[in-house]
C-alpha cells in the first residue's frame, strides 16, 4: 500500500501535467494565429508594414527622448580626463599627455545602497565617486579600494580618468612639454590654458627656443 505522502505527490504530479483550459481571450488570439500560418504573403503585407512603421516610429520618439535628455546632461560640463607623464633627458625636460573627453551626456547616478554595498567591500566612503558610470565608463571600485582614488576605468598600466566638473578648457588629446630652460609649450597650441599675456602663450618649441637652436658654438 502506497504511503499517504506518496499518494499526494502523484496526485499534485497528475494535475500538474493536465493540459490547462484557455480562455476566451487565448482562443481568439490562436484562432488568428492559425489564419496567420495560412495567409498569404500578399496578404501579410499589410500588417508586415504597418509593424515597420510602428517600429520606425518607437526608434525615432525613444531616440528623441534620449537626445533630450543627453543635452541637459551636456549643460553640466562634465569631462572625463586622463593624462600620462614620460621624463626625458636633454633639451627635452618631458612632457605629460592628456586627453579630456566631454562634455559628457550619459550620467548613471549611484543610490545610497549601491554605495553601502561598496563600502562593505573595504572602499572609503571618501572615494566613492557620485556618478556610478560616465559614458558607460564604470568607476573603478578596485583602484579606489587599493590606491585611495576616484577614477573611473582603466587601470594601473594605462592609466585612469578622472572627473572635471564645470571644465571650460581644451578638449582632444594634447601634450605639455617642458625644457630644460624652463619653458613650456603645448602640442597643439590651442590647447595652451595660459592668457595671451603670457610671453610663452601659444608658443611652438622652435619660437620659444630659437635663440637657442641658432647659437653657433
Amino acid at each position: 500500500m502506497s504511503s499517504i505522502s506518496d499518494i499526494n505527490q502523484k496526485t499534485f504530479d497528475a494535475i500538474k501535467n493536465v493540459a490547462k483550459p484557455l480562455s476566451a481571450y487565448q482562443h481568439y488570439t490562436k484562432h488568428f494565429r492559425e489564419q496567420w500560418s495560412v495567409m498569404s504573403e500578399y496578404d501579410k503585407d499589410q500588417y508586415l508594414l504597418k509593424a515597420k512603421a510602428g517600429n520606425q516610429r518607437y526608434s525615432n520618439e525613444k531616440q528623441a527622448i534620449i537626445d533630450k535628455s543627453r543635452a541637459e546632461i551636456k549643460k553640466h560640463n562634465i569631462f572625463l580626463t586622463k593624462s600620462h607623464r614620460v621624463p626625458c633627458i636633454g633639451l627635452d625636460n618631458g612632457f605629460e599627455s592628456y586627453k579630456v573627453m566631454g562634455p559628457m551626456h550619459t550620467i548613471e547616478l549611484f543610490t545610497e545602497e549601491e554605495k553601502k554595498k561598496l563600502e562593505d567591500k573595504g572602499v572609503s566612503p571618501k572615494y566613492i565617486g557620485k556618478y556610478k558610470s560616465i559614458n558607460g565608463i564604470k568607476f573603478n571600485w578596485r583602484a579606489a579600494k587599493k590606491y585611495d582614488v576616484c577614477v573611473y576605468g582603466g587601470n594601473i598600466n594605462r592609466g585612469w580618468f578622472t572627473v572635471q566638473e564645470n571644465y571650460e578648457g581644451y578638449t582632444g588629446n594634447y601634450t605639455r612639454y617642458r625644457s630644460t630652460f624652463g619653458k613650456v609649450w603645448y602640442s597643439p597650441t590651442e590647447a595652451d590654458p595660459r592668457p595671451p599675456s603670457d610671453p610663452q602663450s601659444g608658443k611652438t618649441f622652435t619660437e620659444l627656443h630659437k635663440d637657442y637652436l641658432s647659437y653657433k658654438y
